[in-house]
Parts: structure tokens; C-alpha cells; sequence
């Protein structure tokens, strides 16, 4: 089992820590959830590059080879899921979104639409409503994006060591399966 230690690494001889501290943006008090991201970077060390700049990022990221690299304390907030969130219930209970809020929402022009329902979503708690960087921690797969719904398959090895890690999380921050969520669910 790792342990984590006062900087918020995982300290487990199966993660590699390559600490970018210009993606982490103040405190993460409380994790609720994790989201699973795809890099659309060929190799880990695009992904690296990327982070030097700062901005956004994840807590994590697994290459292709399944190693695992923490990328930013758990302590930490990363911009990893987005400015905007998707409404968790909308997508759930589509058919029986008829409060008077809600119709209301969805009867405005796309952009309008989908800011009101962040701000819907926001005003919730989790698990009401999807995660955001504020409550959860990020995971990469090193994967190119090929075109506009797919990317490189995952390999054996990296879905080897998600699980593992995934495990790992649960075990420290009280989650399961149900929160554990893809990217494109979310933003």
C-alpha cells in the first residue's frame, strides 16, 4: 500500500514524482471524484513540456508504457476539467427536466444555455452535480486525438496501471467507481 505524505505525493515505488508546481493554482480541500483525461500528446514528455508552461493540468499522468508520473501535489488544485461543466441531471433524467428553472435554461441560445447551466451545476454540491478542479483530482493518458471523437486506444499496460492507481485513490479519499468519471462526461 503508499502512503502520502506531507506535500500531497504519492510515495509507492510504482509512481514516478515529476512535480510540476505551474499547474497547481491553490488548495484542493475536499476530493469527491476523479476525472480520467486523454493527453493528445503523442508522448509523456509532450505533456511535460506543456506543464513548464503552466496552466492547465492534471495530478497525474500515465504513459504509454503504463508509468506513472505525479505531476502535481494532491494538496493542490489543477485546471483539469474545464471552465465549464456539463449539467449532471440533464444528461441522467433528460426526459424529466421540466422544473421551471430548468425549462427556462433550455429555452435560451446555445451559448447563453450553457453557461446558465454551469451556473445551475455550480450551485450544487457534489455528487449533485459533476466534478470540478475544485473537488477532484486529474489523471492523463498519454493519447493522440485522431479526429474529433476518437483517440489512440489505450494500452493494455496504461489500463493496468489506471486501475492500480485508481485503487490507490479510492483507498485514501473514501471513492469508488461512481466517482470516477471521462473527461467528455463532464466539460
Amino acid at each position: 500500500m503508499s502512503s502520502i505524505d506531507k506535500e500531497g505525493m504519492l510515495i509507492n515505488s510504482k509512481v514516478t514524482i515529476k512535480r510540476f508546481q505551474s499547474i497547481e493554482h491553490g488548495t484542493l480541500k475536499n476530493i469527491h471524484a476523479i476525472v480520467v483525461h486523454q493527453t493528445d500528446a503523442p508522448t509523456a514528455q509532450h505533456t511535460f513540456n506543456g506543464y513548464r508552461a503552466g496552466g492547465n493540468g492534471a495530478h497525474f499522468l500515465i504513459n504509454k508504457t503504463g508509468g506513472i508520473y505525479q505531476t502535481a501535489s494532491i494538496a493542490k488544485r489543477c485546471y483539469h476539467v474545464g471552465r465549464l461543466i456539463k449539467s449532471k441531471y440533464l444528461e441522467i433524467n433528460k426526459d424529466n427536466c421540466q422544473s421551471p428553472e430548468m425549462v427556462k435554461i433550455l429555452a435560451m441560445i446555445w451559448r447563453s444555455r450553457i453557461k446558465a447551466l454551469n451556473a445551475h451545476e455550480r450551485a450544487k454540491s457534489y455528487p449533485n452535480r459533476y466534478p470540478v478542479n475544485s473537488d477532484s483530482i486529474g489523471v492523463e493518458l498519454v493519447g493522440k486525438h485522431i479526429d474529433d471523437k476518437t483517440y489512440e486506444t489505450v494500452t493494455p499496460l496504461q489500463l493496468s496501471s489506471l486501475q492500480w492507481l485508481l485503487d490507490e485513490l479510492y483507498h485514501h479519499f473514501n471513492l469508488s467507481s461512481d466517482d470516477v468519471y471521462k473527461h467528455p462526461e463532464v466539460s
